[in-house]
């Protein structure tokens, strides 16, 4: 997290909040393009993944990770080759819609080379999206962790160090992002050649790809609705021609708080692929408990980083520079969105793991139907605060639609009595921040470094996260948690013993 951060915070300092404005739009779009052009066969290498090695399907398998890469690979190419022939149209475009129907050339000039150079990224992306869902559903998650927390940050915090001593050019970002990003697709690509290597067989290969395809259709409509609702309230800022400086501000804010979603990503990582297997052998009340506790975990995790991000918002983003402080009221806006989303669990995959991908797909529609009306209607009014809680509701209405259908579908929640516990250990723990904050607030406790507001407020973040930590340790975990964690030991022991010892100890029964 540390190192996204400072990759992130490089960028949002070296370049200021017009011309990281310009990199979140244009990074946003080539997202956009690749989340859809993985064709949903990124959830399908989870699932098929975790069932064919739980049943020791390796032929199945093989044949399915070979489908799953050249199809996302080719439909890859494509949508790079078109967004390289499109990109100045597209320029155009938003340089008309930005300044009201009139282009601005420079707008124009900054934007094309922005979208060029990051166009090749997409095949990149979607390939690695199906080798993370193959690593997952091997559980093999210490490489994806490597990869993407580790290597990437560092690969992009040392050459945006470069390009800020020789280059300070936005374009050179782009070039930066698409090194980084084909230095982790290789090493993805190489880690989970690892994993099939070790299971393969010289049976032939058994292609199944009627119900693969099945399964991904749906899917791949619920992730351009999904890819969408990520990327709506960007194109709506853009839409209504709003400053480069507030779409930089946004991208802050969007930054700052799509840290309270990590801790839900992390635990849907490795919870995914056991649903589908759990789900496959029919061992219902374990799913549940499972189920239960990924929730509270989520929890846990997730409530002091909303805590930290929300009140200490105005601090954290003047380390940014000062023009990012005006920011907070949006902070705020996302923050309960994503905090609601964590309070939820792993609904989503609850449903998508267990065959409900069609009413996946229609939940997602409702998100992004709620969010255009809604940014429509609030955005003209109050800017980028109205696109901000236009996309908290939606996605509020969307994890609460699928809260209610795993209760009616599966007749499970996610709730145990023992959840009150982070509650009130974050709610205990800010009381006597929030005061210390207030005596702060009455004398000089900020410094200038360059354009860098430095506030003596952030020193009080360790503070509340000691007692929130503290007040965890006092209430006790469950008998639950501790079961769950020793489940969990045992199998990350177990596919490290795997890893080392080769094809033998991966055929044995999971």
């Amino acid at each position: 997290i540390a190192l996204k951060y400072i990759a992130t915070f490089l960028i949002q300092y070296g370049f200021g909040v017009g011309l990281y404005g310009l990199y979140t739009l244009s990074s946003s779009l080539i997202n956009l393009v690749a989340s859809v052009l993985n064709l949903g066969l990124d959830d399908a290498m989870v699932r098929y993944t975790a069932i064919y090695r739980s049943k020791h399907r390796l032929a199945s398998l093989q044949a399915l990770t070979i489908f799953c890469t050249a199809l996302a690979g080719i439909a890859g190419i494509i949508g790079a080759g078109l967004l390289l022939f499109y990109t100045p149209a597209l320029a155009t475009l938003w340089s008309e819609l930005k300044h009201h129907g009139q282009v601005a050339p420079n707008a124009v000039s900054q934007t094309i080379p922005l979208l060029q150079i990051m166009a090749p990224i997409v095949p990149l992306l979607c390939m690695q999206a199906i080798w993370f869902g193959g690593l997952r559903g091997f559980k093999a998650f210490k490489w994806r962790t490597i990869t993407m927390s580790v290597i990437q940050p560092l690969v992009q915090i040392i050459l945006l160090i470069f390009v800020l001593r020789y280059f300070r050019s936005i374009s050179s970002v782009a070039l930066v992002m698409l090194i980084s990003t084909t230095v982790t697709a290789i090493l993805n690509l190489y880690f989970l050649f690892r994993q099939v290597e070790a299971v393969a067989t010289a049976e032939p290969r058994q292609y199944e790809s009627r119900e693969w395809l099945s399964f991904a259709s749906f899917n791949f409509l619920t992730t351009i609705i999904d890819t969408v609702l990520d990327s709506i309230d960007t194109i709506l800022l853009a839409a209504f021609g709003l400053p480069n400086s507030q779409l930089g501000e946004y991208g802050a804010a969007i930054r700052l708080s799509s840290f309270i979603a990590l801790p839900i990503l992390t635990l849907n990582n490795i919870f995914a692929p056991m649903i589908a297997e759990l789900h496959s052998k029919g061992e219902k009340e374990k799913l549940e408990s499972m189920f239960k506790v990924v929730t509270k975990w989520s929890i846990t995790f997730s409530l002091p980083i909303c805590l930290v991000t929300t009140v200490f918002s105005p601090y954290l983003l003047g380390v940014a520079g000062i023009g990012y402080v005006a920011a907070w009221p949006l902070v705020i806006g996302l923050a309960a969105g994503s905090m609601l989303n964590a309070c939820t669990g792993s609904v989503g995959y609850m449903l998508l793991m267990t065959g409900y991908q069609r009413l996946s797909f229609v939940n997602s529609m409702v998100a992004v139907v709620t969010n255009i009306v809604l940014g429509i209607i609030l955005t003209p009014h109050f800017g980028a605060m109205g696109t901000a809680i236009s996309t908290g509701l939606a996605i509020a209405v969307m994890n609460l639609m699928r809260l209610l259908q795993v209760r009616l579908l599966l007749k499970m929640h996610p709730y145990r009595w023992d959840i009150i516990k982070p509650i009130g250990a974050g709610l205990l723990s800010a009381l006597p921040t929030g005061g210390l904050l207030f005596l702060l607030s009455h004398i000089k406790s900020s410094f200038m470094i360059g354009h860098a507001l430095i506030s003596f407020q952030l020193l009080l973040i360790p503070v509340f996260l000691a007692g929130y930590a503290g007040l965890l340790v006092l209430f006790k975990a469950s008998p639950e948690d501790e079961i769950v964690l020793k489940a969990l030991r045992k199998k990350l022991r177990r596919g490290t013993g795997n890893n080392k010892n080769g094809k033998k100890k991966h055929m044995a029964p999971a």
